[in-house]
């Protein structure tokens, strides 16, 4: 770790009178990451992509391409591309602008076949919307979409000030996190077993996913499940994959994507 902390410090020096050069590059943003794409400089050995004053990554002389991941959706950036010689000299250099995509939208899973478990998964619509918190800054917060248009959201489902989050809940209770855990099992659960009790064990948040894993206690057996959901780009399209899985005899009652083709998550594609 300290020796990549004390190249990136070296590499840093861009001269300033390369502050208009003019380093043939392109970069195509998306909601989580930026690709580059660049022709080669003459006598170029390295490429070194920053953002901003941060040293990203230092790349061989043939490379003409790049992806920045791990980017805060809808937010501005200034990166810039240097090329240099094996002694450091930089030829040349771009400095790049840009800002990301939004994952905000509402996204729809539509059931292509007859198993809809029991009528209640003919479809399943989820808004996504950008929040941010102190504590874990940008992240993005889903709310199910009615049949009636009213929205309950699912993930997180507590506050990250809440100190009750990872307290045992009654199953019956009528707390807004009891009632979009409920609305969730009742949905996925393909037994006519309900459980008695429930808790949040962890929750894990990236860019562009988030996964919480869920202690449950039904007929005096305790298990866990983990919920994800992943944003991504296919074919021009804003997707998202759904799923919530579980080992041992909870994974037999779970309901997962019944479309062909489609693997056992749920992809939901942005409609709005």
């Amino acid at each position: 770790m300290t020796k990549k902390i004390v190249i990136a410090c070296f590499l840093l020096m861009i001269p300033s009178f390369l502050a208009a050069a003019g380093l043939d590059a392109v970069c195509t943003p998306h909601p989580s990451s930026v690709d580059f794409s660049w022709s080669e400089v003459p006598g170029a050995v390295y490429y070194d992509i920053y953002n901003e004053d941060a040293f990203i990554v230092r790349l061989e002389g043939d490379a003409t391409s790049y992806t920045v991941s791990h980017l805060l959706s809808d937010t501005d950036y200034s990166f810039s591309i240097a090329a240099r010689t094996a002694d450091n000299e930089t030829l040349d250099a771009a400095f790049l602008d840009t800002a990301t995509g939004s994952w905000d939208g509402v996204y729809q899973w539509v059931n292509r076949t007859n198993e809809d478990n029991r009528g209640r998964m003919r479809s399943f619509t989820l808004r996504v919307e950008t929040e941010t918190d102190p504590a874990v800054g940008q992240y993005h917060a889903l709310y199910m979409i009615m049949d009636d248009g009213a929205e309950v959201r699912i993930s997180p489902i507590y506050d990250f000030s809440d100190p009750s989050s990872g307290e045992w809940v009654d199953y019956k209770s009528d707390s807004p996190a009891a009632i979009s855990y409920r609305l969730n099992a009742e949905r996925f659960n393909t037994s006519v077993f309900k459980p008695s009790r429930w808790r949040v064990d962890k929750l894990v948040i990236d860019y562009d996913s988030s996964s919480a894993y869920i202690q449950t206690s039904a007929l005096g057996i305790t298990v866990e499940t983990v919920t994800t959901y992943r944003l991504y780009e296919e074919d021009g399209a804003m997707k998202m994959s759904f799923q919530t899985e579980g080992s041992g005899i909870v994974s037999s009652m779970l309901f997962n994507n019944p479309n062909p083709g489609e693997g056992d998550a749920f992809i939901l594609t942005r409609i709005q």
